[in-house]
């Protein structure tokens, strides 16, 4: 109110210090005659006590906000030192559990986080047998259930000394398990990573619940949920799961080692293919490996004379496959007998009945001529010249698209060399 020039607070009972503004400062005694409690700097009144009643509350609240302030920072402080103290407990105990185990690189992971080495020591008890849910000539299998809950299978390839593997092939090893942790297709195993310590490399995979294709074929007591249907099912999905390495990945990615053994089973029976290039880390003067990529009784002839893998080697490991899965055995020596020229010269009264696996009735109708569409594929992929097999984006697309043929005659009447004839 800068225009307030006189003013009469007089006989008001008023108390407390008066403004502070100059038109107070310079009214008259008169104008605050009567007010026992008015103190301030103004004529008549008297200086304001310290410990006037005004005061004293301002005081008191101070007091009040400066405790509560101090409370909160010194709970705060205890807090963090806790939570550094369990830290730092917690931290302590993973470096006594895996001290020997610490690496520099940590494995490559599709999550947001990194899974280490020291979790994995610990989710397997420094990988102790009571783990390990697999064996090869490559190394050992383990099941690892993670902190978070989730279980994967931990592979380890066992390289007795880093100078058994050259430099050269070590990398494109690595560069290899770089691409497949990108790989994304229902029928391929997916692999969250990889690492290398202490003459070991390790690789990390989902784990698939029914194992190996092998030992579920094998066992005779559960025979039954390897239906026709089933197992038609199953060459469909490795083929598309090459035909997704072949063609739909770049750079294409050749397999190598196509197996019954590396084609894993989820609970549904769902195909899924495992074990990538694990060949390409062998070297030729190792006692561990052999420098042939693939396991025997899968490999491509022409492997014989040149260790070049090409695309025509995995189909011709998908025939013997199939082959297998439909025999219910692996055709071992019959392999050589099944060839079109054999079958037609050699063995022209093997019939189809007795080649299909036994153990189950003989498919009738419309399975009869998927699985009779099978084999005839299959033996198309064995043929010994490369050249002449089929590529795997026909062979997947020929068995989606049921192309077969009505079955001329009944299954019980028909020969493989008919069969063999056929594919050509």
């Amino acid at each position: 109110m800068v225009s307030l020039i006189t003013f009469d607070f007089s006989y008001n009972n008023l108390s407390g210090p008066i403004p502070t503004g100059g038109a107070f400062r310079e009214a008259p005694a008169g104008a605050f005659e009567g007010n026992t409690g008015l103190c301030g700097a103004a004529q008549g009144l008297t200086f304001c006590d310290e410990n006037s009643p005004t005061r004293n509350r301002t005081k008191i609240l101070a007091a009040i906000i400066g405790s509560v302030v101090s409370l909160v920072v010194l709970a705060t402080t205890i807090a963090v030192c806790l939570i550094l103290r369990r830290k730092a407990k917690k931290d302590d105990q993973e470096s006594k559990g895996s001290a020997t185990y610490e690496y520099s690189e940590s494995l490559i992971w599709e999550r947001d986080g990194k899974l280490t080495f020291g979790e994995l020591v610990r989710a397997t008890e420094d990988f102790d047998e009571k783990y390990c849910i697999g064996r090869g000539g490559f190394g050992s299998v383990y099941r690892a259930e993670l902190d978070a809950g989730q279980v994967v299978a931990v592979k380890r390839l066992n390289v007795s000394e880093p100078s058994d593997t050259p430099p050269i092939n070590r990398k494109a090893f690595e560069n290899e398990i770089r691409t497949l942790t990108e790989v994304r297709h229902r029928n391929i195993i997916k692999l969250y990573g990889y690492c290398s310590k202490e003459g070991s490399m390790y690789l990390v995979y989902e784990y698939v619940e029914r194992g190996s294709f092998r030992n579920v074929l094998c066992n005779d007591e559960n025979i039954t949920e390897l239906s026709w249907a089933t197992r038609v099912k199953i060459v469909q999905g490795v083929a598309h799961a090459l035909a997704y390495l072949h063609y739909d990945c770049s750079p294409p990615i050749v397999h190598r080692d196509v197996s019954s053994s590396n084609i894993l089973l989820e609970f549904d029976l769902e195909a899924k293919l495992s074990d990538f290039g694990t060949a390409k880390l062998l070297a030729s003067d190792s006692s561990n490996w052999t420098t042939a990529a693939g396991s025997y009784g899968y490999m491509a002839p022409e492997l014989a004379l040149t260790m070049k893998v090409t695309e025509k080697s995995d189909v011709y490991s998908f025939g013997v496959v199939a082959l297998e899965v439909m025999m219910g055995r692996h055709p071992g020596e019959l392999i050589s007998s099944l060839s079109e020229k054999a079958a037609m010269d050699g063995n022209p009264e093997l019939f189809l009945k007795v080649l299909i696996d036994q153990r189950l009735s003989p498919p009738t109708g419309i399975m009869a001529e998927e699985v009779v569409f099978v084999v005839t594929i299959a033996l198309s992929c064995i043929r010994a010249a490369p050249e002449l097999r089929p590529n795997m984006r026909s062979v997947a697309q020929d068995l989606s698209a049921h192309t077969q043929a009505y079955l001329p005659e009944p299954l019980g009447t028909i020969k493989v060399s008919k069969l063999s004839s056929n594919s050509k």
